[in-house]
C-alpha cells in the first residue's frame, strides 16, 4: 500500500495523530474532514506539501462525506468521543456516523476500517458501550468490505488516562478507587495499535470482514494501574474507596461540566472489564514484532509529574 488516497476521519485524536503519521510517511495522500482545520497543523508539519487535504467537514450533515468516499481509494474512520455534548450524542458519533460510511463504502466497493471499542455490548446500561455495539453490528451486516478494530484502553505518552492519573497523584492526597479498582484492562500502546492499523490495511484481504480485539500482553486491574502510577512517582500508595452512591453523585454532577473528567455513564461503563485473553498473539503476529511494555513505556513519561526538588 503506496501513494493511496485515504480518507481519515479523526485524524487529529490521539490515535489519529499517530496513524496519520505512519501513513504520511508511506507517502500516502491523506483527506482530512475536520470540524476545525487549526488541529491538523501539526499533521501537516509531518507530510510534504499537498500530502494533506483538510477539508471542514459538518457532523450533523453526513450526506457531505459522500463525495469524499467515492473519490478516496481506503476509508478509515477513528472518531470516537468519551462524554457526551450538546451537539455531539454518542448515538451521533457512534452509530450514525459510521452507518454512513459504511453505508457509502459499501455503495463505492470501498475498503473501511473501523475502530470501535473492546467491551461494545448490549447487555449494558452504558450508552457509550451500546452505542459503539450498535455501529459495530450495522458493518457487519451491511457492509462486506471492511474491518473492525476494538481496542483497549489505549496509553501513549499524549493519553487522558495515564497522564490523568498522574496529574491528580500528584496534587491529591489519594486516588479514587472506582468499582473497587477491581475493573480489568490490557492495554495496547498507542504507537503499536497504529502499526497494527498500518499492517492490517497493508494485508486487508487477509483480514476483510474480522472483528479484532487489539490488547498488550498484561492484564491489569484499576487498582494495579493506580499503584504503578503512585510507584513511578515514587509517592506512597493512598486511596479512597469511593463508596457506588458516592461515584453515582460525582458522575451526574462532573457530567454538567463542558469538559468532564467524569461522568454517570463512564461509572456505568467502568462495571465491565476490557479484556481479551489471548488475543495478543495475534496482535503480535500482525505488528511482526513484540507488544510494548506498559509499565516502562508510562514510568517514562510519568516522570513529568515527579516532584522536583
Amino acid at each position: 500500500m503506496k501513494n493511496k488516497n485515504i480518507l481519515v476521519f479523526g485524524s487529529t485524536g490521539f490515535i489519529g495523530r499517530s496513524i496519520t503519521k505512519r501513513l504520511l510517511q508511506n507517502g500516502d495522500k491523506l483527506i482530512c474532514p475536520v470540524r476545525n482545520a487549526s488541529k491538523v497543523k501539526r499533521n501537516i508539519l509531518s507530510g510534504d506539501i499537498g500530502q494533506i487535504e483538510v477539508i471542514e467537514f459538518d457532523i450533523n450533515n453526513l450526506d457531505e462525506i459522500k463525495n469524499l468516499i467515492e473519490n478516496s481509494d481506503l476509508v478509515i474512520n477513528l472518531i470516537g468521543i468519551l462524554y457526551e455534548q450538546n451537539n455531539l450524542s454518542f448515538e451521533l458519533a457512534h452509530y450514525l456516523l459510521p452507518k454512513k460510511i459504511a453505508s457509502y463504502c459499501e455503495l463505492f466497493k470501498k475498503p473501511f476500517l473501523h475502530v470501535s471499542s473492546l467491551g461494545s455490548t448490549f447487555q449494558t446500561k452504558s450508552n457509550y458501550l451500546i452505542s459503539k455495539k450498535m455501529g459495530e453490528e450495522f458493518i457487519e451486516n451491511n457492509n462486506t468490505n471492511h474491518i473492525i478494530i476494538r481496542p483497549s484502553t489505549v496509553y501513549g505518552e499524549e493519553d487522558n488516562f495515564i497522564n490523568l492519573f498522574g496529574k491528580m497523584a500528584k496534587i491529591l492526597p489519594f486516588l479514587p478507587l472506582i468499582k473497587g479498582g477491581k475493573t480489568k484492562f490490557q492495554p495496547i500502546y498507542v504507537h503499536d495499535l497504529s502499526l497494527f492499523i498500518f499492517n492490517l490495511l497493508n494485508d486487508f484481504d487477509k483480514y476483510k470482514n474480522s472483528n479484532l480485539a487489539a490488547v498488550g500482553n498484561e492484564i491489569f486491574t484499576f487498582k494495579e494501574i493506580l499503584s504503578h502510577i503512585f510507584f513511578s512517582l515514587k509517592k506512597k500508595e493512598r486511596f479512597f474507596y469511593m463508596p457506588s452512591f458516592l461515584s453515582i453523585i460525582q458522575g451526574k454532577i462532573l457530567e454538567k461540566l463542558p469538559k468532564p473528567l467524569f461522568t454517570y455513564d463512564q461509572y456505568v461503563t467502568l462495571s465491565h472489564d476490557s479484556t481479551s485473553q489471548g488475543s495478543q498473539k495475534l496482535v503480535t503476529k500482525i505488528l511482526n514484532q513484540d507488544l510494548s511494555d506498559m509499565k516502562i513505556i508510562t514510568a517514562e513519561y510519568l516522570k513529568k509529574f515527579i516532584d522536583r526538588v
